[in-house]
């Protein structure tokens, strides 16, 4: 590069970007990034930051650790969801998502369509507050539980109320039975009341074979299917065998699961 071409660089005004073009590069910064620092910076950052375009996908994954030292989270994310203006299409929370939490996406957004809960189970999530506010979440495509208690009850209330969900991932949810009837309820209510899913994750279930088979009659669009950790399907080959695209066995690696310390 030659001394101009620097020069020209070091002397350039970064704020001098379109609005498009930075508010791209501030939406790959987490939230607190954006709170505590970004929207500091000038003003006409600050109005990028506080642009609802901004947070019509948030995520407050991995930020657990911050809860006790600094934030209170759940207060953080009813202020990020009050800047979208009802205009929220996805939300990924880790940890601290609350029946709170969720009464508050259902009252301000109408336009859900991605919703990712991840180990919920401390932080005043009900199984009870899913079923209130599924209704709400009409237009859902996609959604996530991944160590969270969801009863049977609640994935067919879901399954009823969310008629455009596509993709559908139920991880590690471990019974405390051990017969074909209750160690398949979950897969049963999947089967029943999803049929239009393409896409299904159930990472570390105890789904049994009846349970899968249940699934591919009661899914039939079905291309993906991830079922590693399923320890007691026995015949998955042979009962997915020209059925489903994409499969991932029982024992498959599991390097691009994000959960691989939850095990």
């Amino acid at each position: 590069m030659s001394s101009t071409a620097i020069a020209a660089v070091e002397s350039r005004n970064w704020l001098d970007l379109p609005d498009e073009v930075t508010a791209k590069i501030l939406m790959k910064l987490s939230v607190i990034e954006v709170i505590e620092n970004a929207q500091k910076v000038c003003v006409s950052w600050r109005r990028i930051c506080k642009d609802p375009s901004m947070w019509r996908h948030i995520d407050m994954s991995n930020l657990g650790d911050l809860h006790d030292k600094f934030y209170d989270l759940e207060e953080l994310c009813f202020h990020v969801i009050d800047r979208c203006q009802g205009n929220l299409i996805g939300i990924n929370i880790d940890l601290f998502a609350s029946t709170d939490i969720l009464r508050y996406i259902a009252e301000r957004t109408t336009g859900l369509k991605r919703l990712r809960l991840f180990s919920c189970l401390a932080y005043g999530f009900s199984d009870k507050g899913m079923i209130e506010v599924a209704p709400k979440f009409s237009l859902l495509e996609e959604l996530e539980f991944t160590l969270c208690d969801i009863s049977v009850e609640a994935l067919k209330v879901i399954g009823k109320s969310c008629p455009l969900l596509r993709c559908f991932k139920f991880n590690n949810v471990k019974s405390p039975f051990d017969n074909d009837i209750e160690c398949n309820d979950e897969a049963l209510a999947i089967a029943e009341t999803m049929p239009g899913l393409r896409h299904l994750q159930l990472v570390g279930n105890d789904i049994k074979d009846y349970g899968l088979e249940a699934i591919l009659k009661g899914c039939p669009h079905l291309e993906s299917l991830d079922l590693r950790e399923c320890t007691r399907l026995t015949d998955v080959k042979k009962m997915c065998a020209d059925k489903i695209k994409s499969l991932k066995l029982p024992n498959d690696p599991k390097d691009d699961y994000p959960y691989i310390p939850f095990f």
